[in-house]
């Protein structure tokens, strides 16, 4: 072994009192991640975020934010599948974003949120996964009081709507959108004391859904027959005014994801059971208060309100 000149000036220390040499923290690696959200409409200025209003995103982003999740919605590349308007409730809208914190975001995330707009369940997703670009399909439904009207023909009328159509007047245009829509199927049925439309398509426009549920209504009050749907449709007139907000659900966003299921807080449990006893209470003391006039000439109100149009 050659000898080191200097070895003198700097003797070798011993191995077992050598420092070790810490290693570099690792940054924690983003996780993109799928919530499945449900929220009653009727507190929210709609889904999408806007400046000084109350929305679904915002409670959302607010919430995800104060947990430390993401500093940024925008970096974090914060989506949503679609927007309901002011009024519209869900019980499949689809967001996602991507956060260091996967277990923190799937674990208190809903302790976070307001009572009224609650995650149903979570995915691992591909990081470049789109909630909107991605979807395969969206279901819509929307209620009615069975009273005064006909099933048979409303469920005859909503047959008209399944295929390609342009939906011009039943919806509000955005400029450079295609107003040509695919609806996979359509249907009206009975469920306890109300009447349901239920939509499936590949994509909606603004006011699309309200807009058919408005002419359903029109066949069942015997205004219009189930076919004049597909005149309705093809020609060019005025735009079908939109239903009531109120009852539409967006039901389902389809992915093919298999979510992992999340359960409500018990502030959102709380909540709800009061909003339910509310409601049964409010609907005794309209049938005391009004008695028999709650039996709406519907046909009537669908003619004052369309017939110029139809």
């Amino acid at each position: 072994m050659q000898n080191d000149p200097a070895s003198h000036l700097h003797p070798p220390v011993d191995p077992e009192h050598l420092e070790e040499t810490a290693a570099p923290v690792a940054e924690p690696q983003n996780v993109r991640i799928a919530f499945r959200v449900a929220y009653i409409g009727t507190r929210f200025s709609g889904s999408q975020l806007q400046p000084e209003a109350r929305t679904v995103e915002g409670v959302i982003i607010d919430a995800a934010c104060r947990l430390g999740l993401f500093l940024d919605f925008r970096e974090a590349r914060f989506l949503s599948a679609g927007r309901t308007d002011a009024g519209v409730s869900a019980a499949g809208q689809v967001i996602a974003f991507s956060t260091p914190y996967p277990k923190r975001a799937v674990t208190t995330l809903n302790r976070m949120l307001p009572p009224d707009c609650w995650c149903t369940g979570w995915a691992v997703v591909h990081p470049d996964f789109h909630p909107r670009h991605h979807a395969t399909s969206r279901t819509y439904r929307y209620s009615f009081p069975s009273e005064g009207l006909d099933c048979s023909a409303m469920a005859d009328a909503a047959s008209w709507f399944v295929g390609e159509h342009d939906f011009t007047r039943l919806s509000r245009l955005e400029a450079g959108r295609s107003p040509v829509r695919r609806i996979i199927s359509a249907s009206v049925f009975s469920e306890d004391d109300a009447l349901i439309f239920e939509v499936k398509g590949e994509s909606f426009l603004w006011n699309m859904v309200r807009g058919m549920a408005t002419l359903l209504q029109a066949a069942g009050t015997g205004l219009i027959q189930p076919d004049q749907i597909r005149s309705i449709l093809a020609e060019e007139g005025a735009r079908i005014p939109a239903a009531p907000a109120a009852p539409l659900v967006l039901y389902d966003v389809d992915f093919a994801l298999d979510f992992h299921q999340m359960e409500p807080s018990e502030k959102t449990r709380s909540w709800l059971a009061l909003e339910e006893e509310r409601i049964i209470a409010e609907k005794k003391v309209l049938g005391w208060l009004c008695r028999d006039s709650l039996d709406i000439p519907r046909k009537k109100h669908t003619y004052n309100k369309l017939g110029h149009l139809l």
